[in-house]
């Protein structure tokens, strides 16, 4: 039995769109996080900063294999089903290269940006502007990227599910986002027309 502990979340679409990509059977623990769920010994024992996603297998002998975080979710599915992941050494280095764009730089600096223009009581200029900055950076990169290709890496892959949910949420926020960045918007679109993207995106309800 696997069971995703997850919340609707642009990271904890990673890990349900990653499952729903590759067919595997799951149930889904939505973690109660203003109650405080994260924080409890039992979860901290899976994810010890208390953070979602996380994955927890029962295996055969009662071996419990516990992953937490969808960077490492994304990795270790891919690696061991063969698939979402390019199987030659150049294009395996390339498509990581941008799996950890999204894992790194577009998700942490989207989860920056909102907190200090959104969340913050007070609202710190310099904060923003920088964030900002670096979003543009990472919009900028997947941009180029785009033009040359259909998807991030030479075919889709957990690199393409790394960076979309930022992407998907982006757009809503800011509807202009995707006219000005036009390579973007057709993946988006690619990638938002996909069936298992689209459960991905609806788990936990």
């Amino acid at each position: 039995m696997l069971t995703l502990y997850t919340f609707p979340t642009p990271n904890g679409h990673k890990a349900s769109i990653l499952l729903e990509e590759l067919g595997l059977h799951y149930k889904v623990h939505k973690l109660d996080l203003m109650g405080g769920e994260h924080k409890q010994p039992d979860y901290l024992a899976i994810s010890p900063i208390g953070k979602i996603p996380a994955v927890v297998e029962e295996l055969p002998g009662g071996v419990r294999r516990k992953l937490f975080g969808s960077g490492a979710i994304l990795l270790h599915f891919a690696e061991r089903t063969g698939r979402l992941m390019p199987q030659g050494v150049e294009a395996r280095a390339d498509a990581l290269s941008w799996l950890m764009l999204g894992i790194s730089d577009l998700g942490p600096t989207a989860v920056d940006m909102f907190r200090f223009s959104v969340r913050a009581p007070e609202k710190i200029p310099y904060a923003i502007d920088l964030f900002k900055g670096e979003l543009i950076r990472c919009y900028d990169a997947m941009e180029g990227r785009l033009a040359e290709r259909e998807f991030l890496a030479d075919e889709y892959s957990i690199a393409d599910i790394s960076c979309y949910p930022f992407i998907a949420v982006a757009a809503v926020a800011n509807a202009a986002l995707l006219e000005r960045y036009p390579n973007i918007k057709r993946w988006h679109d690619t990638l938002a027309a996909r069936p298992a993207v689209q459960r991905g995106m609806a788990v936990p309800e």
